[in-house]
């Protein structure tokens, strides 16, 4: 909760409100999922790559970010999202571990994407890795 609905739970209750609903429970533990889907050519099953971070959810830490970056501490570290440098959320960040994923998946099927792009017909996913993709890998 609230899954893929977070953007109008953050625009409704901010920061604050999200961490409030959790007031009555002693887990606040959470989990950041992004998935990202890319469609190597026209009519082509896409393919997905899912970044997770776990955390905790705390009192709001005012700072830089957006979103409910106040409220998430990822597992192994002292302070939220909003108070790390760009440089250390980005090693950490969900949608970072899934761009990292579709950057390796790219740079893995370069040749083939590359012979596609310049007009050699896609016959099905023929000559593509489509091994599945995960941060828990």
């Amino acid at each position: 909760m609230p899954g893929p609905f977070i953007k109008w739970f953050q625009d409704k209750l901010g920061s604050d409100g999200l961490y409030k609903i959790l007031i009555g429970y002693e887990d606040k533990s959470a989990v950041a999922v992004c998935t990202l889907a890319f469609c190597p050519a026209p009519h082509a099953d896409p393919v997905v790559f899912t970044g997770k971070c776990t955390g905790t959810m705390v009192e709001p830490v005012e700072g830089s970010g957006f979103g409910w970056d106040t409220i998430f501490v990822p597992d192994g570290e002292t302070e939220p999202f909003s108070s790390m440098s760009t440089e250390r959320k980005c090693e950490l960040s969900h949608r970072s571990l899934a761009v990292n994923q579709w950057a390796d998946w790219l740079g893995s099927n370069i040749d083939e994407l590359y012979e596609r792009q310049y007009g050699r017909p896609a016959i099905g996913h023929k000559g593509l890795d489509f091994k599945a993709q995960s941060s828990e890998e």
